[in-house]
């Protein structure tokens, strides 16, 4: 049973942060899939929550000038999953966000309370820190803009102070010959290995390569030996065998958390295995428009 709570519905962010600030005991809510879930386990108690879902402030789905996506914070996973805007430009996200979770949960939940709530296990993150996405944070000392692995600082534990409010995602743009990949092996609904890349090719090889890791550590995480391992490669699958291998290598490296989903060793394996999948369907998203 979820603890008896108030709940306030602000019209604007600025009371929003009014009423945050006037109670010792509040929290921001938006699709309350995971927090409403911790109260009633008994995990964290407020007596005040703050409905975040109808503010203006945190709404909106939109590419910028120069190819940006700008993702408000209230954006449910469900609405990106069928974005015809995200489908066409950007079909790695709008893939990834077909596979969250459950129904329920991608009609409820959004990508900003996702992000904040720093759960280790999210899809969202790691894809966006291997894509270079940026946090925007708004509080009572003004606005701020961080990447995600700055955001993020641990399980359930985010750089956002108190007082901030999550409004926004900012996602750059592919380039000329860049693609992008997600790709987990789940149980019970959560990943227990994840791994996003995004790779560019220039010229007929891979010119620059981001590989991160979720779910396997506390905090996903960019594993650099294995981005490393890409550059300069021919943009052929056949052609890199040797650098996957010292990719996977620099898996065994990572200092993986064992847990319900298993231990240190096989998430370590999973992670090799998804990386041959993701590098063949980032290749595949980059080769048409190299």
């Amino acid at each position: 049973m979820i603890p008896r709570f108030s709940l306030r519905r602000p019209g604007s962010l600025t009371e929003a942060m009014a009423q945050h600030a006037a109670s010792a005991d509040a929290a921001y809510i938006a699709g309350g899939t995971e927090l409403l879930q911790v109260m009633k386990m008994g995990f964290a108690q407020y007596g005040t929550l703050i409905d975040l879902k109808r503010l203006p402030e945190l709404q909106g789905l939109d590419v910028d000038d120069r190819g940006t996506l700008r993702i408000g914070a209230n954006t449910t996973h469900r609405q990106l999953e069928h974005s015809p805007l995200i489908r066409d430009r950007f079909p790695s996200l709008a893939a990834l966000e077909a596979r969250v979770a459950n129904v329920r949960v991608r009609n409820t939940g959004t990508i900003g309370g996702n992000l904040a709530f720093a759960e280790p296990h999210s899809d969202p993150a790691t894809y966006l820190l291997a894509c270079g996405a940026t946090i925007v944070l708004e509080g009572t000392s003004g606005r701020r803009e961080l990447a995600v692995d700055a955001f993020i600082l641990g399980p359930l534990f985010t750089a956002r102070e108190p007082s901030e409010v999550l409004i926004e995602i900012r996602l750059p743009g592919p380039e000329i010959g860049e693609g992008r990949a997600y790709d987990k092996i789940s149980f019970f609904e959560r990943p227990a290995a994840s791994v996003g890349v995004r790779l560019v090719v220039a010229d007929g090889a891979i010119s620059s390569s981001t590989i991160s890791v979720g779910s396997m550590t506390d905090t996903p995480r960019v594993i650099e030996e294995a981005s490393a391992a890409f550059v300069g490669a021919p943009a052929e699958m056949d052609a890199l065998r040797g650098p996957m291998e010292l990719a996977q290598e620099a898996f065994s490296a990572v200092d993986a958390v064992a847990d319900l989903n298993g231990s240190a060793d096989y998430k370590r394996y999973l992670a090799g295995v998804l990386l041959e999948r993701t590098t063949r369907a980032a290749l595949q998203e980059a080769l048409p428009r190299a």
